[in-house]
């Protein structure tokens, strides 16, 4: 059909009566498009609105992880674990292909790794071992192998006798890589060793230079799985037969074996006088005698060829015989020796004789003595405890008459006597006895003597011994005074002093009485003023001077050991001194209230003898309240007052009898007042006697 003429026919037209719609329609269809309208273009809008968010939301978390990326490769770099920062880097990458930091550190990163070398140090068990590894050389262990490019490297360990290793490491850092725990396993062979009768053996395995190592002992038969393959010596030994040796070689994953066989014969041995030493030795052999047992002795297992038999008794020649023994044949040997009668003796007696190094008269007898010995040539030592040795030979003849030797020491005496007597005598410092002191041997010389005796000076006689003289020494010794140390003792005003071990002085056993103060000062301060009670109401200083007082008056008594002093007890001397003293011995108001103080030694005393040393009156020390009383308060569970340190006060102990709480009478407790105070009629002191 031809497009363009080709007419389509429409139905004839209708006559269509427009209808005029009504106003309130018009504004109806208007109401509803600007609905449609506007809800399209809300719709639009919150549409492209949230797209925009959704953008700005996943930029903003590419951004924080682009820097959260950024700053872990930053301390990787840092911690210069430049494989983790590499990766890192192309992270950051991938999320920011045009992120600067990335661009920047990513070449500097390659370069850097291509220049990096890192290290490994290799320590196998045993050492020595040959490390070989790819593309650096042979090196042997313990080996620090350096310059190592960064991947991973083929290690090869090797060591004579043991299975080699391989061992792949893979360098990733600068840091040194330790392989300290390569432990080496054996290759081995094995070796089997047998003999007839049973014997002990021993392996040793050959070295270059003639080096040797026992590998193992034991007895056969044995069967040893796993030996190092290479050159080895077995040696085996019966008792009595030469030493069998054979070398043999050991090869990984072989079996060697090793086998020997003993001939034998017999001996009978008998010897007059019985009970001599019998040793053997194989002629063949290069071994040293052996002592195989004493007479009689039958030995039944012996190897066959000759052999030297020599028999010893005590310090008597020995006899010495060559014997050949046969296969399967025991031989019958008497043996005997010519003996005399020899008495011993010496001036003085109590000499121990020896003869060719060995001690006559079974080993414990001292002159006079009589022994039995072969005829024969003797040199003779005598050796006296006291007086050194002498020398003597003289042939000794068999026969019906007893020989005698005599030895002859130089000596003299001594005779040492006190006034009074009991003195102990010491010698180069060495107690040696007490007077009267009877020294029958002494050998000759210069000698000293020094007599101590307590409560008395020591004493001192020196002189010159002559061999064959005597001499008499008497000593007077002078009294003194003084106490002796270790002892308690009672001074010069009256005063009980307790000697304390841990302190190594005296302790005062009652706190310093009211009559006692009085008598060395010529005053007494104290509130409660009664004879017997303690001094109180006095100052620190008035109890220093009374301290220097009393050591000048017992000084001029001679009632102070050389070097001593009377003093104010330190702190730490007083927290040892107190010992385990409880409260229920102590004078104060815990329990009841008292009205004064009390006598000294009302109550029981503690370990080391002490009275009062909690309660009564508070004690003076000599220690200021300082940082060091206070850490010590604080060690022994108390509390110190911090307002005090640095403070002129000098520190109490003990409590006192006005105090009534536990915390005021603890041990542990220090109070503190000036040392000026006088108005305390509960503070007083206790002395102590130490050195200077």
């Amino acid at each position: 059909m031809n497009r363009e003429t080709t007419r389509i026919d429409l139905p004839p037209a209708r006559m269509i009566h427009p209808r005029r719609p009504s106003r309130w329609l018009w504004v109806l269809l208007i109401l509803v498009a600007l609905v449609i309208g506007t809800g399209a273009g809300l719709i639009v809008g919150i549409k492209r609105s949230e797209e925009a968010k959704t953008v700005e939301r996943e930029t903003t978390v590419r951004n924080r992880r682009v820097a959260e990326k950024v700053a872990e490769a930053r301390i990787a770099v840092a911690d210069g674990d430049w494989f983790r920062a590499r990766r890192i880097f192309e992270e950051v990458k991938e999320l920011d292909p045009e992120n600067a930091d990335a661009l920047a550190s990513l070449p500097l990163i390659d370069r850097r790794l291509d220049e990096a070398r890192g290290s490994v140090n290799v320590v196998t068990r045993p050492e020595g071992a040959k490390v070989t590894i790819d593309g650096v050389g042979e090196f042997t262990s313990p080996a620090l192998i350096t310059r190592l490019p960064f991947g991973e490297h083929r290690l090869e360990i090797s060591k004579d006798g043991f299975e080699p290793v391989v061992q792949t490491v893979s360098v990733q850092s600068e840091e040194p890589i330790s392989l300290n725990s390569i432990t080496l396993s054996r290759s081995a062979g094995q070796l089997e060793v047998v003999s007839e009768p049973k014997a002990e053996f021993k392996i040793i395995k050959k070295a270059e230079n003639d080096q040797k190592e026992l590998v193992k002992v034991g007895s056969t038969p044995v069967k040893i799985e796993k030996l190092d393959p290479g050159e080895y010596q077995v040696l085996l030994e019966v008792e009595g037969w030469p030493e069998y040796s054979e070398n043999v070689r050991v090869e990984n994953n072989r079996n060697t074996s090793v086998s020997a066989v003993f001939a034998k014969g017999g001996l009978k041995i008998t010897s007059d006088p019985i009970g001599a030493e019998v040793w053997i030795q194989a002629k063949e052999a290069n071994d040293a005698a052996k002592k195989v047992g004493s007479t009689p002795i039958n030995l039944s297992d012996l190897p066959v060829g000759k052999h030297r038999i020599e028999l010893r008794y005590e310090d008597w020649n020995p006899i010495v015989r060559t014997v050949d023994v046969v296969d399967g044949v025991t031989e019958d040997l008497d043996f005997s020796w010519e003996r005399a009668l020899v008495a011993f003796e010496s001036d003085p007696p109590g000499a121990a004789v020896f003869a060719a190094g060995k001690r006559i008269g079974n080993g414990v007898e001292v002159t006079p003595f009589r022994a039995e010995l072969p005829e024969g040539d003797f040199v003779f030592n005598a050796q006296h405890e006291k007086l050194g040795a002498v020398q003597q030979s003289k042939r000794i003849e068999s026969g019906d008459g007893t020989n005698v030797v005599n030895f002859e020491f130089a000596y003299g005496s001594v005779n040492l006597t006190s006034e009074p007597s009991g003195a102990t005598v010491l010698s180069n410092g060495v107690p040696i006895g007490r007077t009267p002191l009877n020294l029958p041997v002494v050998p000759p010389g210069a000698y000293s003597w020094t007599l101590k005796k307590e409560q008395y000076r020591d004493g001192s006689v020196s002189g010159t011994i002559n061999a064959g003289g005597k001499m008499n020494f008497n000593t007077a010794l002078i009294y003194d005074p003084a106490p002796a140390t270790s002892r308690s003792f009672k001074n010069g005003i009256g005063q009980q002093l307790s000697w304390v071990g841990v302190l190594g002085g005296w302790v005062a056993a009652h706190e310093t009485t009211q009559a006692e103060f009085e008598r060395v000062t010529g005053n007494n301060p104290s509130y409660f003023k009664k004879p017997d009670h303690p001094v109180e109401s006095v100052t620190w200083y008035d109890a220093v001077k009374f301290c220097e007082a009393l050591t000048v008056l017992e000084r001029g008594l001679g009632n102070i050991p050389e070097g001593y002093r009377y003093r104010l007890p330190t702190d730490s001397e007083w927290s040892k001194f107190v010992g385990n003293q409880k409260l229920d011995a102590a004078i104060s108001s815990l329990f009841d209230r008292k009205k004064s103080t009390a006598a000294v030694g009302t109550l029981a005393p503690n370990e080391y003898g002490l009275y009062d040393v909690r309660g009564n009156v508070w004690e003076w020390v000599s220690d200021w309240y300082s940082q060091t009383i206070v850490t010590r308060v604080r060690q022994e569970g108390s509390t110190p007052v911090m307002e005090w340190v640095g403070t002129d006060r000098k520190v109490l102990r003990g409590g006192g009898w006005t105090r009534s709480s536990q915390y005021d009478l603890a041990i542990a407790n220090r109070m503190g007042a000036r040392p000026s105070s006088d108005d305390r009629y509960d503070v007083g002191f206790r002395v102590v006697l130490m050195k200077d």
